[in-house]
């Protein structure tokens, strides 16, 4: 596998607070890496919803609504060179929202994704889903999902939740380039289950130890802490607020050891729910070393 690298970031914004304030964070992740950004606007086309009924009418974007779009877009990327030094472009789409944003991430070799969302609760987190957990489950590069009161730039406290599933130790590189950029400290969170016996518990521990042991011959200052219990997307919550931490790294197949699948995926629950910013690392297959990604 390649070293986990940030070289051009993608923000897809809609001029909501939320978008802005991704702005911020990616802007200030683009400074430190010394990376370009890429800001995309896609204007919905909501009349294709109708075209089934009415087919033969076709309702053209407006030129003089485009140019303003455009306008606004050149003033964030101008005041992002002004303000940090890297270099930044503009692009302007129409269509499906999500669709767009894999297009231009994958036309522009993007290596992390910067989105705002605005969290849902109740009935709403199952039956519609958001841009923002469509791309996080959809994008081959990491999405970093910020919702509006994460105001503090920058991650000095890192929370890397471990469970028992497949790919969960493959984000711990992501983790640790994060934290040498940073300077931040890095805590491990065994996600145990309630129903462990005390054998199943010494091998998940003795699991957390290597990857506690790797982690500080890599530089970087790390601690661990293993809770149980039937929701992980809930215990990951809890410790993330009680631990002051400002980044939460998960995978997004994490959810497969859930029990408490009514409340929707684990992902879903961490990026509708938390008030940190959430980095989600898409699994790669196959893989069989869960550290095969080189350090830089």
């Amino acid at each position: 596998m390649k070293s986990f690298t940030i070289q051009k970031i993608l923000i897809p914004i809609d001029f909501s607070q939320t978008s802005l304030l991704a702005i911020e964070h990616a802007a200030f992740t683009a400074q430190l890496y010394k990376a370009e950004i890429v800001l995309l606007h896609v204007v919905e086309k909501y009349w294709e919803k109708f075209s089934v009924i009415t087919p033969e009418l076709v309702v053209e974007i407006p030129n003089d609504f485009m140019e303003s779009i455009e306008k606004r877009l050149e003033e964030i990327a101008s005041d992002i060179r002004t303000k940090n030094g890297v270099k930044s472009t503009c692009i302007t789409a129409s269509g499906n929202i999500f669709s767009e944003i894999m297009n231009v991430s994958n036309e522009q070799k993007i290596d992390l994704i910067v989105m705002g969302t605005h969290g849902t609760s109740g009935f709403a987190e199952f039956f519609v889903g958001s841009n923002t957990y469509k791309v996080v489950t959809k994008s081959v590069c990491p999405v970093l999902s910020v919702q509006s009161n994460a105001t503090q730039l920058g991650y000095k406290n890192i929370l890397l939740p471990i469970d028992d599933s497949a790919h969960s130790r493959q984000k711990v590189n992501h983790a640790i380039v994060l934290a040498k950029h940073f300077a931040s400290k890095l805590h491990i969170l065994g996600l145990g289950d309630k129903e462990y016996d005390k054998a199943e518990i010494a091998k998940f521990d003795l699991k957390l130890n290597q990857i506690q042991e790797y982690i500080k011959k890599c530089g970087v200052i790390c601690d661990k802490t293993i809770v149980n219990g039937t929701n992980q997307a809930k215990m990951t919550l809890e410790f993330a607020n009680n631990s002051n931490s400002d980044l939460i790294v998960i995978m997004t197949d994490q959810e497969e050891n859930i029990t408490g699948r009514l409340m929707g995926t684990y992902a879903q629950q961490i990026i509708n729910h938390s008030k940190t910013p959430v980095l989600s690392v898409h699994p790669v297959i196959g893989v069989t070393n869960p550290w095969a990604m080189t350090i830089n």
